[in-house]
């Protein structure tokens, strides 16, 4: 390996490093660590005992963990949930903690409940999640005065909430901010995947196959985009002097997904016509540079402060289009005509980061955008009413089969506690179980490969500290690096934080208890099994992707199908709203990067290798070169004007009608088994 490639290795992961560093867990984790311990160790010194100063610790440690970034009206709506459920439940923990089998119908009921939360939303699925981990910490206090210790937690959720809504107030648009950042950094990320497609030596089976991995991704961050985004009435209602900042930057971001994913020839047409041109390479430099353009925009400082590196890019690229130009000139049908809109296109992607480019100076009115009132329609929201909740009451329903497989997950555990009341730690296989037990299989499998080896790394660093280290601040000092560590890798990379947080534990309870040989023994024993309840529980009541797969399939056939009608009126009606056609490729590309998620779950559950999986992936590989068209469609609506581009436009479209059909009949005859 050269210097020079070392160097750009070495570069790359430097990036890489900071911009993780300058992440919002970053900031979050060191908000959870000081409101973890601070509140509990001022109130310790203010003369309150012990124990209550470790309660109200625990409260504030486990509320943390139900607070994903969002806005105000995310945060109290978590307090005003999260603050209640850890009362009632630490309460009745607390109060039936003597007497074994209530404790059991209580525990295996917690599991069913708290798992349902998951129905209203992410959100609440992380404070049922967190709630069960607290009734497993609470059986690990062995509570003699279980008032006080439910008010001494419900305290410690109180602090934590008052500092989170404290910041929510003072920073209200931080997460949109990062949330903007990340899906800058993801469009740049997938449009390199897609330069692939203009490399004649990768088949383009493999390109559509990592298009797909990174498609969920990138829908999920423009999802949070629009839930933070549309949900701020004081941002889209044009009540203040930066909301078309916000917006412009939303809409150029939409845009460039729309243009990055925009075809008006197939992969295959455009490799085969322009592979003796001398075209292909240059027009994946180009893609490299705008990709490298995007970029930058999420990390807008950087971006100006790197003014000149930036005017070299467009420089480069502007040669580089001169260059095609030359080409294009050279070239007859079809040829020409593909290089005409490649080329058109690019000019686009970069008045579209002109325009992004602006909004950072000026706050300029956008052109082209739907009502205030058709915002919330872009926003997906779990559950609407009552009967939204009934409706899941089904084995058909993924959480419901879930919720029922924790529910004997934690009876089953609450079981094996109560046989073994001579070991002080049996709460770990609750915490265990709760921790790691996901609806699908490889979630759980990996949680566990990462649990298991998380916490033996993270034992032999703390039993490495004890030996090493006899100066109390120290080791104190390292345990509070173990739980800054835990929140901020807690997202990124499990495992990491599991070692983390393994450290932390076992250098406090070892300094707080001792009987490090007794920890350790409980520690890998009780997360074993846990571990193993887990995998079992999958197998008693499997929540398996092949029952949703048809279903996703016909939804992506169902909502291309729709995008289609809406540009075909578009085009016949010269509507002028965009409403329409923005809302129908979203359902579109929302339908295929569920399908894609699935496939990515489905090919590590244990039945993957009876699937047919040819069948899938020529359906999920039509179903993207039909969206692509229908974008590349949707643009050129705009340019209709022109007779040439118009009939252009119905010739295309009605080169999509076969596809499309093609696409129905799969999609009602997908077969997921082998022949």
């Amino acid at each position: 390996m050269s210097i020079e490639s070392l160097k750009k290795r070495f570069y790359l992961f430097y990036i890489h490093i900071i911009r993780f560093i300058q992440g919002e867990h970053t900031g979050d984790a060191l908000r959870n660590v000081s409101i973890s311990i601070l509140p509990s160790l001022a109130i310790y010194l203010l003369g309150a005992t012990a124990n209550a100063a470790i309660g109200i610790g625990v409260g504030s440690l486990l509320t943390t963990l139900t607070d994903p970034p969002g806005n105000r009206k995310d945060k109290f709506s978590s307090a005003l949930v999260c603050i209640p459920t850890f009362f009632i439940a630490s309460i009745l923990t607390a109060f039936l903690f003597p007497y074994h089998w209530p404790l059991v119908i209580l525990l295996s009921s917690a599991g069913f409940i708290c798992t349902f939360y998951g129905v209203l939303g992410p959100r609440y699925a992380a404070i049922g999640n967190m709630t069960l981990i607290l009734m497993s910490f609470v059986i690990g206090m062995a509570p003699q005065h279980p008032l006080s210790v439910s008010l001494q937690i419900t305290a410690g959720a109180s602090i934590y909430y008052f500092f989170s809504l404290l910041q929510a107030y003072i920073q209200p648009y931080r997460s949109l901010k990062h949330a903007m950042a990340n899906g800058f950094h993801g469009l740049s990320q997938f449009l390199l995947i897609r330069s692939e497609s203009y490399d004649p030596d990768i088949p383009l089976d493999l390109t559509y196959s990592r298009v797909g991995k990174i498609y969920g991704q990138i829908s999920e961050q423009q999802e949070q985009i629009r839930s933070l985004l549309f949900r701020e009435e004081k941002i889209i209602s044009q009540r203040w002097h930066k909301s078309n900042y916000w917006l412009s930057q939303v809409y150029g971001l939409i845009d460039l997904h729309e243009l990055i994913i925009a075809l008006d020839h197939d992969y295959d047409a455009i490799r085969k016509n322009l592979l003796d041109t001398c075209s292909l390479p240059i027009i994946r430099r180009s893609i490299t540079l705008l990709a490298l353009e995007i970029d930058s925009f999420s990390q807008p400082n950087k971006r100006f402060r790197y003014a000149e590196q930036l005017y070299d890019n467009h420089s480069k690229i502007n040669a580089l289009l001169l260059d095609l130009k030359e080409i294009q000139e050279q070239q007859t049908a079809p040829a020409d005509g593909i290089l005409a809109s490649i080329i058109r296109n690019i000019e686009a992607i970069i008045e579209v980061l002109k325009r992004i480019q602006v909004a950072f100076y000026q706050n300029q009115e956008i052109k082209n955008k739907i009502d205030t009132n058709e915002y919330q329609q872009f926003i997906n929201r779990p559950l609407r009413n009552l009967s939204d909740i009934k409706s899941r009451l089904n084995l058909h329903n993924p959480i419901f089969r879930f919720a029922l497989r924790m529910a004997v997950l934690f009876g089953t555990g609450a079981l094996i506690g109560i046989s073994f009341l001579d070991f002080k730690y049996t709460y770990w296989i609750l915490l265990t179980i709760a921790i790691v037990a996901r609806p699908a299989f490889s979630m759980t499998k990996t949680r566990n490969i990462e649990r298991i080896l998380g916490t033996f790394s993270g034992i032999a660093v703390g039993i490495l500290c004890l030996v090493s280290i006899d100066f109390l601040p120290v080791l104190l000092l390292i345990a509070a690096i173990g739980l800054f560590g835990f929140f901020l890798f807690n997202r990124s990379n499990y495992m990491v934080s599991v070692i983390f947080i393994t450290l932390g534990i076992v250098i406090a309870l070892n300094l707080f208890e001792g009987n490090i040989n007794i920890i350790l023994g409980s520690r890998i024993i009780f997360t074993l099994v846990g571990a193993l309840l887990a995998i079992a529980g999958y197998f008693l009541i499997p929540v398996r992707q092949s029952t949703s797969m048809v279903h996703l399939a016909k939804e992506v056939a169902l909502y291309n199908h729709h995008y289609f009608q809406i540009i075909n009126k578009r085009l016949s009606d010269d509507l002028q709203s965009s409403f329409d056609i923005r809302l129908a490729r979203k359902k579109a590309q929302t339908a295929m990067a569920l399908f894609s998620d699935a496939i990515n779950q489905m090919k590590k559950e244990p039945e993957h290798k009876w699937v047919d999986w040819s069948h899938i992936h020529h359906f999920q590989a039509l179903s993207y070169r039909i969206n692509s068209h229908l974008v590349g469609l949707s643009i050129s609506l705009g340019r209709k004007a022109n007779h040439d581009i118009q009939q252009g436009i119905h010739c295309r479209i009605d080169a999509l009608k076969p596809l499309l059909t093609d696409l129905d009949q799969l999609a009602e005859n997908i077969n997921l088994r082998k022949p």
